[in-house]
């Protein structure tokens, strides 16, 4: 099997897992009684590692292609009310929507750089400091952001940089500018600027 082919085999096999995933989520929504707010950050999870798979076996054009499909299947599941475990939110927001186009900068930002750990770090902190800040608010009970997710953000966000190895001070700096930069958004933009700040800045700051 040529290694084409086993890129594809891989892609549609993450795919088939990510909607089956999506899938259950909606099942655990409407029959088990979960809540909107959990599975949408579970989804959240699973849709940037399905990027970060994704990211690893496919060109760019493709990449970005894939992305692109996903942003219009998700504004017609958003009218239609298909995944309500994904759009359903206590805030005004359209974040699920935005996840693609940010996912999509990170992955352009990388290309900028020629650097893989770019993209991969922007991704990751989008996925897990972005949950965290949120999980933190949850476990508050405020329905607005709070300065104690933003620390855990920060923190979140500079543990992932230095686990993809950028040092300490990039790490820093980035985890600083993204926790203010996800402070600041509001109606889920933060799925954008987040990957937009942190690609720009482990793109310049030194390695």
């Amino acid at each position: 099997m040529v290694s084409g082919a086993r890129r594809v085999i891989v892609f549609l096999a993450a795919t088939v897992v990510l909607v089956a995933c999506l899938a259950t989520l909606e099942t655990l929504v409407r029959r088990a009684g979960w809540r909107h707010e959990t599975t949408r950050r579970i989804a959240h999870v699973l849709a940037c590692l399905y990027a970060v798979v994704s990211h690893s076996v496919l060109p760019l054009w493709a990449f970005v292609l894939a992305c692109s499909v996903f942003l219009v299947v998700l504004v017609v599941s958003r009218r239609l009310r298909v995944l309500t475990a994904v759009h359903v939110t206590r805030r005004d927001s359209l974040g699920e929507v935005y996840l693609p186009g940010g996912i999509i900068i990170a992955a352009l930002a990388g290309e900028t750089a020629g650097s893989d750990d770019v993209f991969l770090a922007s991704i990751l902190i989008l996925a897990f400091a972005d949950v965290a800040a949120g999980v933190t608010g949850d476990i508050l009970r405020s329905p607005t952001k709070t300065w104690w997710g933003s620390l855990v953000f920060f923190l979140v966000a500079g543990v992932v940089a230095v686990a993809c190895g950028f040092p300490p001070l990039t790490a820093l700096a980035v985890a600083t500018v993204t926790a203010g930069v996800e402070r600041v958004s509001s109606r889920g933009t933060d799925n954008l600027s987040v990957p937009l700040a942190a690609g720009m800045l482990l793109a310049l700051l030194p390695r």
